[in-house]
């Protein structure tokens, strides 16, 4: 890595270096975010006074503490005063240094360079959405209990973020920078389009569910375990196995929404659908309860609305406790 951001790879070394890239979108990550350090340095103009031997002594210093060996004295020459990052040599054992620095694994940034390395962090809360726009201009609808995660230099060289939660996303479109999420072990590339991914740890899955557009959910650490899903379509991903099939679930978005359509339906689905949009968990007192069926319509309606219909229809009685919500009544008997 160190000798393709010097520039001084060979045909076989650029080959094989492309061949690494391909196996993974992790490696591709790494190299971008090495880059942008790179280039960051790059543009300090007080490296053109630089003295190169007795930066290069520290920084040699420093490294070889860390195995207990002794440091090697440079001679220092005045023709070697001048731009430190230029010499090829020298570009190279800085790209290496910086990588020992990070350490195997890390993608963080040194401290050196941290105001441009800085992650922004937005969190929902546990029972409020939260909606932002991105550097691009592409929108995000946070539901509770959300975080997202993007680079302060995000849209620079690349749109990526990570997500933990659920969210929709409304992507400004731009083909030379591909939008990519990252979850868990799953990757969501984009070019432009509106979409929503849910990807609580807790359940180990990632869903997608795209309105417009089209989208690839793949495998991070297997690139070629990889689906597109059209609109209308649910992509998902669990234990490495990534399939796709086709929307049912008229309330799947019903949290951005707040929009809940019933036909028919039986009330322990109904049960999930005002959970999703309440941040409640409905109780049946007399588990028969949840095989009784509704047919009806609810638009940006409040929990008591609701649940008023619901118990109407039925000669029911509702009690809020908490995040409880206990339905108690006989049965699907009505009025």
């Amino acid at each position: 890595m160190a000798k393709h951001l010097a520039g001084e790879t060979d045909a076989a070394e650029k080959e094989e270096f492309s061949v690494w890239l391909q196996q993974s979108a992790i490696h591709t990550q790494m190299v971008d975010e090495i880059r942008t350090t790179w280039d960051h340095i790059n543009s300090i103009k007080e490296m053109n006074q630089f003295n190169v031997n007795n930066g290069w002594e520290k920084l040699h210093s420093r490294i070889i503490a860390s195995v207990g060996e002794q440091p090697i004295k440079m001679k220092e020459k005045s023709r070697n005063r001048g731009s430190f990052f230029r010499m090829p040599l020298l570009r190279a054992a800085a790209a290496i240094a910086l990588l020992a620095m990070l350490g195997a694994g890390s993608f963080g940034i040194i401290t050196l360079i941290q105001k441009d390395s800085r992650m922004t962090v937005v969190n929902s809360g546990t029972n409020d959405q939260t909606q932002i726009t991105l550097p691009d201009g592409t929108r995000v609808f946070l539901n509770a209990g959300t975080k997202l995660t993007y680079a302060k230099n995000f849209n620079v060289r690349s749109r990526e973020v990570k997500l933990t939660g659920e969210a929709y996303f409304d992507v400004r479109h731009n083909a030379d920078r591909p939008f990519v999420i990252y979850t868990g072990k799953a990757g969501i590339k984009v070019l432009g389009t509106s979409f929503n991914v849910q990807a609580f740890k807790s359940s180990g899955k990632v869903e997608v569910f795209v309105e417009s557009g089209s989208v690839q959910l793949f495998e991070t650490e297997n690139t070629g375990n990889t689906i597109i899903i059209e609109p209308g379509f649910v992509g998902s991903m669990e234990n490495s196995i990534v399939e796709k099939q086709k929307n049912t679930d008229e309330n799947y978005m019903a949290w951005k929404t707040r929009r809940l359509v019933f036909n028919n339906t039986e009330l322990e689905k109904v049960a999930s659908g005002i959970q999703d949009v309440f941040k409640v968990k409905v109780i049946f007192e007399d588990p028969a309860m949840a095989r009784c069926k509704i047919g009806s319509n609810f638009e940006n309606e409040s929990l008591e609305n609701v649940l008023e219909a619901i118990c109407t229809i039925y000669n029911w009685k509702w009690e809020r406790k908490g995040d409880r919500v206990i339905l108690s009544g006989s049965g699907c008997q009505g009025l």
